[in-house]
């Protein structure tokens, strides 16, 4: 049994919220809505002084989890997991993309959203890219497997 791209870039595409863990002096989750690429990159806005944003800064290393949470208990589950290097987005054709491609796809319609109010700190937040290294899909639709089983896409 192989865990396929195509398959996580399905879940991925259903969703659009995420818990991202972080560790600091103590670890940190928080919720925050992505998009991602081709690549399964995973992308995210998020104000720098955020406490997991401060931990990101210090740690790279994070740990994602993406599923429905009005899954019936009684029926087959889905849901994602993930570990991978989270990091604020450089550049100015970076930032515009990743932040356009992000409004684009959670339909955010806010004309003050705009690079340009980030540079000048009317927005705070600023965009962040995780790099998955490991993704575990568990899909009991697709994988019929024992939990603890799932297949999981080594990327690193």
């Amino acid at each position: 049994m192989e865990l396929k791209r195509e398959q996580i870039l399905t879940f991925l595409a259903e969703h659009n919220l995420m818990s991202i863990a972080t560790y600091g002096d103590f670890p940190w989750i928080a919720s925050v809505y992505y998009t991602f690429d081709k690549d399964l990159h995973l992308f995210f806005l998020s104000s720098p002084s955020t406490l997991h944003c401060k931990q990101i800064s210090k740690n790279k290393h994070v740990a994602v989890s993406i599923a429905d949470s009005h899954q019936d208990i009684s029926k087959l589950k889905r849901g994602l997991q993930l570990w991978g290097i989270a990091e604020q987005i450089s550049g100015v054709a970076k930032i515009k993309h990743t932040l356009d491609l992000w409004k684009s796809s959670l339909k955010v319609i806010n004309p003050e959203l705009t690079y340009e109010n980030m540079v000048k700190h009317v927005i705070h937040g600023r965009m962040y890219m995780i790099t998955p290294h490991r993704v575990k899909l568990f899909d009991q639709h697709l994988f019929d497997v024992e939990d603890g089983m799932e297949p999981v896409l080594n990327l690193k």
